[in-house]
């Protein structure tokens, strides 16, 4: 074992710590990526709050955001700089790609247990994502992270095991129609939305301009969604009661987590009782459907779904096993 891995396993695989910090700098080094991570590229990522890295030849996926979003969510950093190590995943059978992570792991798991092992030996998670008999993620809290620990649909093997920090505090929903009464107001204009109640906590009058300018209004800060607008004379031959007008109209509805922290993280309803922790085996169960169409890459993909109230388009994180983000779309309007 490296010196390098050992100082990340025995420090809480580095989670709270700065980029800046001799740990990190040190496990990193000789990353193929750091080629093209220089001054400007740091500047982007505390802008972005966001940099990730990726080692497909030690099996290691690493997130970092901003320190102001870090303590927001986590608490004080464990140590200071401007990027703290937020998220990390390590990779087991996951791709013949990828080089199983070979070091130690969380929760004194083993790279060979199979998903049965695990459930005996560690109890009663704090979660379980399941469709039938078939466990496919489960969850166990500690002080220090929330482990999750994802499994192979076939084998049973030990996929991937994902940690984050414990939140300071959870979020909250916030007040908001729900995506079935979303999804009823496609086609309505924006004069009309802006005098229905439902509609109240979004000010839409604050954001005409850039309604009018992008087709998009965003307050991913403030609720964690997206809404987005078409002209009326766009929609009308597919959404009914639509006006053939130029007029801006309701035309989608976009749900955020805040793994990229740069939304609230939308913590309300979703189709089907879908959660964005979900995978995406236990959101096709959810769907009880086929999707319309899919697009499944190695480290990310989405799902397509077309109900009789809007198309449903679901985008996954594969190299942390669950839903990126969930996009509610009027009929015919979209690709």
């Amino acid at each position: 074992m490296s010196s390098q891995t050992h100082a990340f396993e025995t420090s809480n695989y580095l989670l709270g710590h700065a980029w800046q910090s001799a740990r990190v700098r040190a496990l990193v080094e000789g990353w193929e990526q750091l080629e093209w991570i220089d001054d400007e590229a740091l500047k982007k990522a505390r802008t972005d709050h966001r940099l990730s890295l990726v080692n497909p030849a030690e099996g290691i996926y690493l997130f970092f955001t901003d320190a102001d979003s870090y303590e927001a969510r986590y608490g004080e950093p464990r140590s200071k700089g401007n990027l703290i190590l937020s998220r990390v995943s390590l990779l087991l059978h996951f791709d013949p790609q990828w080089t199983p992570y070979a070091g130690a792991l969380p929760l004194a798991l083993r790279a060979d247990d199979m998903v049965g092992d695990v459930l005996r030996r560690l109890g009663s998670p704090a979660e379980l994502w399941r469709v039938g008999l078939n466990v496919f993620k489960a969850r166990w809290s500690t002080p220090d992270a929330d482990v999750d620990v994802s499994f192979e649909r076939d084998t049973g093997r030990l996929k991937l095991v994902t940690m984050t920090p414990p939140r300071v505090a959870p979020v909250s929903a916030s007040a908001m129609p729900t995506p079935e009464q979303f999804a009823r107001q496609f086609g309505r204009p924006l004069a009309e939305l802006q005098e229905d109640a439902q509609f109240a906590p979004f000010s839409l009058g604050v954001k005409a301009r850039e309604i009018a300018d992008y087709g998009e209004a965003d307050y991913s800060r403030e609720f964690g969604v997206e809404l987005y607008f078409k002209p009326g004379a766009e929609m009308a031959d597919a959404v009914p009661g639509a006006p053939r007008s130029s007029e801006p109209c309701l035309s989608g509805v976009r749900y955020r987590t805040d793994l990229d922290f740069q939304s609230s993280g939308y913590a309300g309803p979703l189709p089907w009782g879908l959660q964005m922790s979900d995978t995406v085996d236990v959101t096709m169960s959810k769907a009880a459907a086929r999707p319309f169409k899919e697009a499944l890459d190695r480290d990310d993909g989405y799902q397509l779904w077309r109900t009789d109230l809007c198309d449903v388009h679901v985008l996954y994180s594969f190299l942390e096993d669950r839903i990126y983000r969930v996009t509610l779309l009027a009929r015919g309007c979209y690709e």
